[in-house]
């Protein structure tokens, strides 16, 4: 596997697997591309040894709550979950917040994302429903 941050050209390659990872959803206009451009620092990619995708995760650190970093995607594929790649992404993510002293990591979900809820409190966040999303924050 291969860690690094994302670059322009990996925004098509994130959307070509979206409607697969997703069970069919198409979420694709929901990813924002200037996360490829403006924000390469705080975004990773995960690649196989053939350069395939296989995670990532979009974030950034925030400009109105400057104790706080939000991640605003992370997809693993369906064969690589469970294998504590969503972790990896998740450790390096709070490393750059902390680096840039952030002491906080927000995130959010829709409702219907209960693995996603599950895993945020496995990983010691605090899961807060509001309207029709579940919120999460931790300190690190």
């Amino acid at each position: 596997m291969i860690l690094r941050n994302t670059k322009l050209k990996d925004y098509d390659r994130v959307l070509n697997v979206m409607i697969d990872w997703w069970g069919g959803r198409d979420l694709r206009n929901t990813v924002y591309k200037g996360f490829f451009v403006h924000f390469t620092e705080t975004s990773f990619i995960v690649e196989d040894q053939n350069g395939s995708p296989i995670a990532f995760l979009l974030g950034f650190l925030s400009q109105t709550y400057r104790d706080e970093a939000f991640i605003n995607w992370i997809g693993v594929h369906p064969d690589w979950r469970k294998k504590g790649i969503a972790k990896m992404l998740y450790s390096r993510f709070f490393e750059i917040a902390r680096e840039n002293e952030r002491g906080r990591v927000t995130c959010t979900t829709a409702l219907v994302n209960t693995d996603s809820m599950r895993w945020h409190r496995h990983m010691g966040f605090s899961v807060e429903e509001k309207q029709d999303s579940f919120f999460f924050s931790k300190d690190i």
